[in-house]
């Protein structure tokens, strides 16, 4: 079991973790290219030299933020296809996982699409699984060959826009799922299924994703 923490680790422990609340307030203001590292401090309640003892710049803690939201979804994600066999039930129920999120949090949401680093980091958890139901889908022939490469940058670059096309318009749950339904059933069309059994494949994981 381990010991409790020392004053002064519990110290430190509340300057991260108030660092984080403020940067995730101000982030789901603005972007965090409009944040500062004052702004952030002095919304936290520290001192700037505190900051650099946590974080050695702002990306970082952006990033940082939008990770817990990410891990978050990325759980959920895993929960809603536990028992899915099918890679492109798997592809489009994962999209909708993010869906759900961008209508019914939009502020969470927000706050992970602005610590973008899940969109461009080819390691980034998200990325890695997004390939490994993709490469399923290929080698099991469901797929076709070709979206081995691509395929990941369709679905992650489809989520990310959607997930923006939610927030600013304020879309509700009915519009996300048709939104879903006809972006994300043309990726699946991409992947090589036809259309009917795409729709179809889409149209049942928004309903059962997003309105759950």
């Amino acid at each position: 079991m381990r010991d409790a923490p020392s004053a002064r680790e519990a110290h430190s422990l509340r300057i991260r973790d108030a660092l984080l609340t403020a940067c995730g307030d101000l982030m789901a203001e603005q972007p965090i290219e409009a944040i500062t590292i004052n702004h952030i401090v002095q919304k936290a309640g520290v001192a700037k030299g505190s900051f650099y003892n946590h974080f050695p710049d702002k990306e970082a803690l952006a990033a940082t933020v939008s990770s817990t939201t990410l891990a978050e979804v990325e759980r959920a994600i895993e929960k809603s296809n536990e028992n899915v066999t099918d890679p492109a039930y798997k592809v489009a129920r994962g999209l909708c996982n993010y869906m759900q999120l961008a209508v019914s949090n939009p502020r969470a949401a927000t706050i992970m699409l602005r610590g973008h680093d899940w969109v461009t980091s080819g390691d980034s958890q998200l990325n890695l699984a997004i390939k490994e139901d993709i490469t399923e889908g290929v080698q099991s022939d469901r797929f076709e060959s070709r979206c081995e490469d691509a395929g990941a940058i369709q679905v992650i670059g489809s989520a990310y826009f959607c997930m923006i096309r939610i927030i600013e318009q304020g879309l509700s749950v009915e519009q996300t799922v048709e939104l879903s339904t006809r972006v994300f059933s043309l990726i699946l069309c991409g992947f090589g299924l036809e259309e009917e059994e795409a729709v179809r494949i889409v149209s049942e994981s928004a309903k059962a994703v997003v309105r759950g």
